[in-house]
């Protein structure tokens, strides 16, 4: 998808109803239309709602923890970073 400075923006829905502005570089031109649904931290609640869409990775880094991307409104980046397996982060499912 062109490397990480630039999938972040070919993933994200285009426009501003569900992200907050500007939505930079949101082009959706692969058609995943990712949402930016934040993530649940360990006590239960919700943040970054509208900001950033956090992806689990299949991969795991270690017994706790386990690779993500993360897609914001104010870049087309796509961090990879690695999170807390406890934590709520979302998935995308792939039909076969």
């Amino acid at each position: 998808m062109g490397g990480e400075s630039v999938a972040g923006g070919k993933m994200k829905e285009t426009g501003t109803t569900h992200w907050t502005t500007p939505n930079t570089i949101a082009t959706n031109e692969v058609g995943f239309n990712a949402l930016p649904a934040g993530y649940r931290n360990g006590n239960g609640s919700f943040k970054s709602i509208g900001d950033n869409a956090y992806f689990w990775s299949s991969t795991a880094v270690g017994a706790y923890r386990a690779w993500i991307r993360d897609l914001s409104y104010d870049d087309g980046n796509a961090y990879r970073s690695d999170g807390i397996k406890q934590g709520g982060f979302s998935v995308r499912c792939i039909k076969d």
